[in-house]
């Protein structure tokens, strides 16, 4: 069975849209027929993508007036916002005897904090059109803990109680938000943090998703097949490799 998604005529704003499962929703998007802002702090990772509805917008999401006005100026251009993908985070792995202040903030400035920025900037537009989607990502980290990644895990677990109650406040305006946790993804952020034996024991167990592959979930929660589903926390699950 074959699923595809037409988004012609739909915005969708993919924050984190320089790389990784960000980037590949980018993509996806367009080529569904969406305008798309990417939105990043990484000024190369955006110059390199190409799309004739695309917009690009260079944010650090932790700074709420750049958030602001990226997200105003996307409805002057557009006129609405249908969807919204929130993909961006860091990860630096530290025992929490090490971990500074500033570390520990710099997490929940982009982790958390700026997820709450986008949220809050969306809401007055969402509302307005009563209807949208914003998914935003927490991690099987924030019930499992792991060691070096306190920061990491604390926002992931903030994230699934801001997106309940988000969904609870939208929900009579027809605008639904959802928590995705992708699973063991090779991104950026997760092949940066991982240790070589890590990521060794992860592809001899379950395996490593490519970011593509979490494009398909993505794209359900955002269309309209997935109107029914909001406040929920959507874990991919991988299938553990049979040796």
């Amino acid at each position: 069975m074959n699923v595809t998604y037409d988004f012609t005529g739909c915005t969708v704003l993919v924050v984190g849209g320089a790389s990784g499962i960000g980037r590949a929703t980018v993509l996806a998007c367009l080529d569904a027929g969406a305008t798309v802002m990417a939105m990043d702090i990484d000024k190369a990772g955006l110059a390199s993508l190409q799309g004739e509805r695309l917009i690009r917008a260079e944010v650090d999401i932790a700074d709420a007036k750049a958030v602001d006005a990226a997200v105003a100026s996307l409805v002057v251009q557009t006129g609405r916002i249908d969807a919204a993908v929130l993909t961006s985070a860091i990860q630096k792995r530290t025992p929490i005897d090490e971990l500074s202040d500033a570390e520990w903030q710099r997490h929940l400035d982009v982790n958390l904090t700026g997820v709450f920025h986008l949220m809050r900037a969306l809401f007055p537009v969402m509302k307005r059109q009563h209807k949208g989607s914003i998914v935003a990502f927490t991690s099987g980290l924030a019930s499992n803990g792991w060691p070096g990644a306190a920061a990491y895990a604390a926002t992931k677990a903030g994230i699934i109680g801001l997106v309940k109650s988000a969904a609870l406040e939208l929900r009579t305006f027809g605008v639904r938000v959802n928590a995705l946790s992708p699973g063991l993804v090779a991104t950026p952020v997760f092949l940066a943090s991982a240790s070589a034996e890590e990521l060794a024991m992860y592809e001899r167990s379950l395996g490593v998703s490519k970011a593509e592959e979490v494009v398909p979930t993505l794209m359900h929660l955002i269309g309209d097949g997935s109107e029914s589903i909001s406040g929920n926390v959507v874990e991919r699950r991988l299938i553990p490799r049979v040796s």
